[in-house]
């Protein structure tokens, strides 16, 4: 249906000697209905070494029969609800790969996807994470790529001070095991909502102080749309969004930051707390942002100008 838009992903691996176990983590709450998809779309992976471990999150619906039914081809693990950085967390501690791929259960593996994320991990040591494209899925068909709604980063080869304003897709992403080591795990204490996507931008942020984090412009997973999907809840984005870009600049190792990018993440924290928080302590943001580096105003204005279009349309709708 859908795989001629993968052609590229059939990588040849027949030269490689070396397979260094990659950990697919899919974390599932209430999700049952598409997380055998999942599932099997990664067993389906021409990656030769390969482990999938599967968090229950929680769930209450017929997740647990749907994990069931693939037996020891997978890790099972079943835990009281957390959230999904929580589940995500439970799912790479109880991993064995050096490499963890993230996969959520509602999206659908490439078959490529791992031998090409892989092989650049294997070639560049200072890489931490690759992430690439995906294609927007609606269960029947393809719709298209998602970088037409999301964009790309400007720097494929290393989009590290780009992750202010990029929001890379987290199924996407093939980390190195050591990089939690080094930075830390998801932070549970962000908690806008299932899907809320601040905790994963600010793992992301976080990582692009010690690695370089490299996008590949071609799709590896199918990015599902459906009427439960955790983005639709903007209200949750908004509140992980801001809690997130909290966290990322009360962060003990901020100030090892560039100048530039600390600047980034301080016009971003302004304009999520404009709204909701104190005026003055708003505007503090905004003067520190100022002060790291006048010269990225133009990319602060475009903040705020987004953010005011986004409160009009709120009041508006």
């Amino acid at each position: 249906m859908c795989w001629q838009y993968c052609g590229i992903l059939a990588a040849d691996f027949s030269l490689k000697t070396v397979f260094p176990l990659v950990s697919v983590v899919i974390p599932c709450y209430q999700q049952g209905q598409f997380l055998g998809e999942a599932i099997q779309s990664a067993l389906d992976s021409n990656y030769p070494t390969k482990e999938v471990v599967v968090v229950n999150d929680g769930s209450t619906d017929d997740t647990h029969e749907a994990a069931l039914q693939f037996g020891d081809r997978i890790v099972y693990v079943e835990q009281a609800n957390k959230g999904l950085s929580g589940a995500r967390n439970t799912g790479i501690r109880a991993a064995q790969g050096e490499y963890i791929a993230l996969l959520d259960s509602d999206d659908v593996c490439l078959p490529g996807r791992l031998v090409t994320q892989a092989a650049i991990l294997q070639e560049r040591s200072d890489v931490g994470m690759v992430v690439s494209d995906a294609l927007l899925y609606d269960g029947r068909q393809v719709i298209g790529p998602k970088s037409a709604v999301s964009g790309q980063p400007k720097h494929p080869t290393d989009f590290r001070w780009e992750t202010v304003e990029y929001y890379a897709t987290p199924s996407t992403a093939l980390i190195r095991r050591e990089c939690f080591d080094v930075i830390g795990y998801f932070n549970e204490s962000v908690r806008g909502g299932a899907g809320s996507g601040g905790e994963d931008w600010l793992l992301f942020v976080q990582l692009s102080l010690r690695y370089a984090l490299v996008y590949q412009t071609f799709p590896t997973i199918l990015y599902r749309i459906h009427p439960h999907s955790g983005t639709r809840n903007l209200q949750g984005v908004n509140t992980g969004n801001r809690q997130a870009c909290q966290f990322a600049v009360n962060w003990a190792r901020f100030p090892d930051y560039p100048a530039r990018f600390r600047a980034k993440l301080l016009f971003y924290r302004f304009a999520t707390a404009w709204r909701v928080e104190p005026r003055a302590a708003a505007l503090r943001y905004l003067l520190r942002a100022i002060a790291a580096d006048p010269t990225q105003l133009p990319f602060g204005t475009r903040v705020i100008c987004r953010g005011i279009a986004n409160t009009l349309r709120r009041k508006l709708g």
